[in-house]
């Protein structure tokens, strides 16, 4: 039976989360306090264009709608035009791969458009002029403000808020017992300006070059030390420019409009003269491209910057909340709208695979999502000071020319950071991950290879002199410490300690192992052959995702750096049968790689039932911590009788690969090099494996 599902918001993330849920054929009501923009025209609070990149493609092609808006909305972006407070303006392109490209969109056109797809859908009823007040999350029901100023309460099977980072709906749920929520500001805040077309592009046309004052296919900034001004190219050849300055100091909004930040639409000309100059000092390039700067600096507000965490994101199986709802971050990644079209996708599919049960679909929503979240806020922060601080500094762009070029020599083991955000949807979270510890690896490179050094080679020696150096760092044969980076080369061990057990029981009714011997040389036979039945599940072992989510990779599928590198074995004292918790991580997650010695189940020969498991929590927080592999020395990561396998679902959220079944009695906790690599058994769910420790101090020994 359909539900009756009411979101809150017609926004990007609302209005696309309506086709989907539309599409599933429930019935879907949305409510929005602005009035109609197909009517009225675009009005809201943000206008900065909007970064559209593969994240959010993923989440526009759930229903279809990609190349819908490609062709209709967007302009793709191949790199970062740097404007230099003097000289020629330098392209620094995204990747070595040229039609790898973020998307400028509009984000009112992208949301009218949503807005039409959504609207044509039968089973869709729009509600403008309706602003939510309050929710009742028991009922559920939404009470709102209809145009005529009266208080109506409107009842739903399920309440989402997809109403932005000032949320109603999360409003109600900062009133529930024990929900935890933050919100941060940058002292800076932000203004939009614009640069007019330099040609007329007819309407319906695609634009061309000669259309744009500047480079149409690039992101363009003026890197000013604490300020900074970006611009976006639109379809009609204009630019969105928009000022990212604090709001007080040298360079700042308060500057020039006044402790007050008042807005005019007729400021006065000794104003209009200070804005003028000031920009005309600052900005030389892109001064003379805005004519109407001084009027576009005093009509439009200057808005402020906020991070918003919060937890939980549901109520029951009553009420959700989602995209900047559950997790406003500042725009210097680009990944709003794209995390909250991930969001969408993830949410719809939770639903449907579900069924009746939203309460477990909504449980399943925020596990997988949160910590991701968590992830792209942080790094959307740390990408504002680069932009800002660094993109103009020499070192800095030597760092990016490194980057590349490593990329380009060693494609398979190292992917920058901004591409597997941007270019990729390997979840942000081992996003984050991998991108420290390239760049703790490019650090490295570059004190063999710095930019003095460089400057006195040809393009061919400095590619030779990175290649040695990198070559070198990937044998471990360095004076500077072994490689702490997720890509340590295939190694004989010597002198290993063995962390797997003898001939192990298995889970009761599982298959245990046993042999068929089918010729024997110690009776006759010229070579002795063997058979042998067994779970897979068997011993120390790996599983596949297959094992515990579907669609998931089978073990032949799993990426093999989750079990080969530098590892960290963390004791861990519980009572039988309960659970390991966060607080029970007495020290810091040093590596990507977590054994837990609980020595619950210290006989592998005898099933205990009573072994130690893994919170969820635990597994949700590890990932926010850039881990991507936890083994255990017990038989599964859940509890013995577990059906619905918690601890499995969240790992599958987290994209964590699982080792079960080691034996780590003899292990000191501390840092050691994990192999443990799976057998590559075609659609299998799980493999044996022969897994080792070796200490991380070198190759040799």
């Amino acid at each position: 039976m359909p539900d009756r599902i009411l979101i809150v918001g017609a926004g990007l993330a609302g209005s696309l989360l309506a086709v989907y849920l539309a599409r599933a054929g429930h019935e879907v009501h949305i409510y929005e306090r602005r009035p109609d923009p197909r009517a009225k025209g675009y009005v809201g609070g943000r206008s900065i264009n909007l970064a559209l990149s593969v994240r959010g493609l993923w989440g526009l092609a759930g229903v279809g709608l990609d190349t819908h808006v490609m062709r209709q909305d967007a302009l793709p972006m191949r790199g970062r035009m740097i404007h230099p407070p003097a000289g020629t303006p330098v392209l620094q392109p995204y990747s070595k791969n040229p039609a790898d490209a973020i998307n400028s969109v509009s984000r009112g056109g992208l949301n009218l458009s949503l807005i039409h797809q959504a609207a044509a859908l039968p089973n869709v009823h729009f509600h403008f002029d309706h602003a939510c007040v309050d929710v009742d999350p028991e009922a559920p029901a939404a009470i709102v403000q209809t145009p005529d100023g009266a208080i109506r309460t409107v009842e739903a099977d399920l309440i989402l808020g997809a109403d932005g980072a000032f949320s109603p709906v999360r409003a109600r749920l900062q009133k529930t017992d024990r929900f935890e929520f933050s919100q941060t500001y940058l002292e800076h805040g932000y203004k939009e300006l614009h640069i007019p077309p330099a040609a007329v592009v007819p309407p319906g046309q695609a634009p061309t070059p000669d259309a744009f004052a500047m480079d149409m296919a690039a992101l363009h900034i003026w890197p000013r030390g604490s300020s900074m001004m970006i611009a976006l190219p639109n379809r009609d050849g204009s630019f969105t420019c928009t000022l990212f300055w604090p709001f007080e100091g040298a360079h700042s909004f308060e500057l020039l409009e006044g402790p007050l930040h008042a807005r005019s639409t007729r400021p006065e000309p000794a104003d209009r003269r200070c804005v003028n100059e000031f920009f005309r000092a600052n900005y030389p390039d892109a001064f003379p491209l805005m004519p109407s700067l001084a009027d576009d600096f005093f009509a439009n507000p200057t808005s402020s910057l906020v991070t918003v965490r919060c937890w939980p994101w549901v109520w029951k199986g009553n009420l959700a909340i989602l995209g900047d709802a559950a997790h406003a971050i500042v725009p210097f990644y680009g990944q709003g709208m794209n995390a909250a079209f991930e969001d969408v996708r993830v949410l719809a599919e939770c639903l449907a695979h579900a069924s009746r049960d939203r309460k477990a679909a909504l449980d399943e929503f925020q596990r997988r999502r949160k910590p991701h979240a968590d992830a792209i806020a942080e790094m959307a922060i740390e990408n504002f000071v680069e932009m800002r601080d660094k993109v103009g500094h020499e070192d800095f762009r030597y760092k990016k020319r490194v980057e590349q070029a490593v990329h380009a020599m060693f494609e398979d083991r190292f992917t920058p950071q901004y591409n597997l955000v941007s270019f990729s949807t390997v979840p942000y979270a081992q996003a984050r991950r991998l991108g420290i510890e390239f760049d703790r690896l490019l650090d490295r490179v570059i004190a063999r290879v710095p930019r003095e050094l460089a400057a006195t080679m040809d393009e061919p020696a400095w590619k030779a002199a990175l290649r040695v150096r990198m070559e070198t760092l990937l044998a471990g044969d360095t004076d500077d410490g072994p490689l702490a980076v997720d890509c340590s080369p295939l190694l004989v061990p010597r002198n290993a300690g063995s962390v797997d057990p003898p001939p192990t029981a298995v889970f009761p009714g599982d298959t245990p192992l046993t042999r068929e011997v089918l010729c024997d040389m110690a009776e006759g036979a010229h070579i002795t052959v063997s058979t042998l039945r067994s779970t897979v599940h068997l011993g120390s072992h790996a599983d596949g995702a297959n094992h515990y989510a579907h669609p998931a990779p089978s073990i032949d599928q799993m990426p093999l750096s989750r079990y080969l590198g530098p590892c960290q074995v963390i004791r861990v004292t519980r009572s039988p049968g309960t659970l390991v918790l966060p607080s029970d991580m007495s020290v810091p997650i040093t590596r990507p790689r977590i054994l837990l010695r609980t020595d619950s189940a210290p006989d592998p020969s005898h099933f205990n039932p009573d072994f130690v498991a893994l919170d969820p929590e635990l597994i949700e927080m590890l990932a926010a911590r850039g881990v991507c592999t936890i083994g255990v020395d017990t038989p599964s990561v859940d509890p013995a009788e577990s059906k619905t396998l918690p601890a499995h679902a969240a790992c599958a959220r987290a994209g964590i690969a699982i080792l079960e079944g080691l034996v780590l009695t003899h292990i000191d906790p501390g840092e050691y090099e994990l192999i443990s690599l799976p057998l590559r058994l075609r659609g299998f769910d799980a493999s044996p494996v022969r897994a080792v420790l070796r200490p991380l101090t070198g190759t040799g020994g």
